[in-house]
């Protein structure tokens, strides 16, 4: 019997499109921090508000149509993030992720789409709490180098959960080595499609993105995205006080 796949490799040589950079302050008082911040803070307190973004539409969306778009959407735009923090500038050709589990031989147990969706939403709200960890130290001028790791590993985890969302339910009568492939299948299409993203949105696409409304992500997101999920990132960028 075949030992199913669980592990994923992450290329160092993945994304050549142009990077996303985010917008200058325009406001006096938002200036004076951010002159004040150590480098990379800026970006690090975007990807910690674009989580808590993503973490809110995913919570509030249902529909087919909805769960389709957010997979698509959100595993490449988590997958990037993952490569910036974790891959890059890696020593190594590779960084290994880790498949969600779809199926078990000895237990006959399949993963349900719900249950695979509760995954993906409880990934993302521990990952939007380790990212502002991760913000906060370097705000504070701690050194961040094992927690960004950590951070990359853990959104490349949830990218790949959050890309085999649409074949959660649809392993019965496979067996685990079967479902193990689709799921990896899956996890090279949304290599693929981030990087053909670049092309449609105009820069490599990133969860940081989600922070400012008028990022090119989210600009495209809200010209190509279902009500659903419209609906749920404008109530995400009215309610919650951060977001731009």
């Amino acid at each position: 019997m075949k030992k199913p796949f669980t592990h994923f490799d992450l290329p160092k040589q993945h994304l050549v499109g142009e990077h996303y950079v985010p917008a200058r302050a325009r406001q006096r008082d938002e200036i004076e921090r951010r002159r004040s911040l150590p480098r990379g803070t800026v970006l690090l307190e975007q990807q910690r508000d674009g989580l808590a973004i993503a973490s809110h539409v995913v919570e509030h969306v249902e529909e087919d149509r909805d769960l389709q778009y957010v997979s698509d959407m959100l595993a490449a735009s988590a997958l990037n993030a993952s490569w910036y923090g974790f891959a890059q500038h890696a020593p190594v050709m590779r960084r290994r992720l880790y498949l969600p589990e779809l199926a078990n031989d000895e237990t006959e147990w399949h993963e349900t789409r719900s249950g695979l969706l509760t995954k993906v939403r409880r990934s993302l709200a521990d990952t939007a709490e380790l990212a502002s960890i991760v913000a906060s130290s370097r705000a504070s001028g701690h050194e961040t180098k094992r927690r960004l790791f950590e951070l990359g590993r853990e959104l490349g985890n949830t990218a790949l959960s959050a890309a085999c969302i649409p074949i959660g339910g649809a392993t019965y009568g496979l067996s685990a080595y079967e479902a193990q492939v689709a799921a990896r299948d899956q996890s090279l299409a949304v290599v693929e499609r981030s990087r053909a993203l670049t092309g449609e949105v105009g820069v490599n696409v990133s969860i940081a993105q989600l922070a400012d409304r008028d990022s090119p992500l989210s600009v495209y997101v809200r010209r190509t995205a279902p009500n659903g999920v419209y609906n749920a990132l404008e109530e995400a960028i009215e309610e919650l006080p951060y977001a731009a």
